[in-house]
Order: structure tokens, then C-alpha cells, then sequence
């Protein structure tokens, strides 16, 4: 689980979806992207990113990692196949899902990972219900890995 959080929004998703995925069964490992190398997620049997929406895009650490994973699809791809997820807190729907699509570009299309849909956490929503779906995300995150090993 990677994720940049100013506000502690994007980090209460990326808690909430990592409790989810170890609850269903699998190891989830929580790191600010400031603090996460590129060893670690090549390392990961899965991938779980969350960013706040700027201006329709990620925020810069997010852009960052994104950016030196282009190491991993010059040696062959090394993401490729692995189950990935996506997540955006934002103000509004239109923004998000554009920061969502930035994120799928670089993980489905051209690390070739098997990306879940995204979930957006917007202002307004209630925490709990946030939570809550955050929660029933690393579930299936978790599912579709362990689906994958099989």
C-alpha cells in the first residue's frame, strides 16, 4: 500500500483498504510513497496506490513513483500480472476520475498489472461510509491476489 496524504484523507483510505486486505488474509504493508523504494513494491506480490486528486492528477510523490517504476517496465515488464489497485480522495467526482485514470494508464496499460477500478473518497461523504468502502476494497484487492496465486 502506497499512498501521499497532506490532509490525512488519503491516508485514512490507504489504512482502511490495508485492514480490509489483511482481514481477508493477505500481508498489508502501509508506506508514505516518501518512504516507500522502488525494491519494496517490486518486491510486493500486489499493489495498492492512493494519491489526493490535484488538478485532475496525482500528487507529485505519487507522480514520482510512478515515474521510476519506468525501470520495471524497461526490464521486462517486472509488474506485469501482478493484482493492482487505485485510490483518490478529491472534491469533486470529475477531478478524481481523472487523477484514477492517470494511475490506470501507468499500472494497467503500461505496467501490464491486473488494476481493480479505482474507488474515490469525496468531500462530503461520510467518514464511515468512506471507511467502510475502503475496507470492502482491500477485501477484493486481497481476493483477487490470492485468486492469482492460484
Amino acid at each position: 500500500m502506497v499512498y501521499y496524504s497532506r490532509q490525512g484523507h488519503t491516508e485514512r483510505m490507504a489504512q482502511a483498504v490495508a485492514e480490509g486486505a489483511s482481514a481477508a488474509g493477505v500481508e498489508a504493508v502501509c508506506r508514505p510513497a516518501e518512504g516507500c523504494s522502488l525494491e519494496e513494491v517490486l518486491a510486493a506480490d500486489g499493489l495498492a496506490v492512493g494519491s489526493p486528486t490535484y488538478f485532475s492528477n496525482v500528487a507529485w510523490p505519487i507522480k514520482k513513483l510512478i515515474d521510476e517504476s519506468l525501470i520495471f517496465y524497461t526490464r521486462g515488464q517486472q509488474l506485469r500480472g501482478r493484482v493492482a489497485g487505485i485510490f483518490t480522495s478529491s472534491a469533486t467526482q470529475p477531478d478524481a476520475k481523472d487523477c484514477l485514470l492517470a494511475m490506470e494508464k501507468a499500472f494497467r496499460f503500461h505496467h501490464d498489472m491486473k488494476l481493480l477500478p479505482g474507488i474515490i473518497g469525496v468531500d462530503g461523504e461520510s467518514p464511515e461510509q468512506m471507511r467502510q468502502r475502503c475496507l470492502a476494497y482491500g477485501r477484493q484487492l486481497a481476493e483477487a491476489m490470492l485468486r492469482s496465486d492460484k
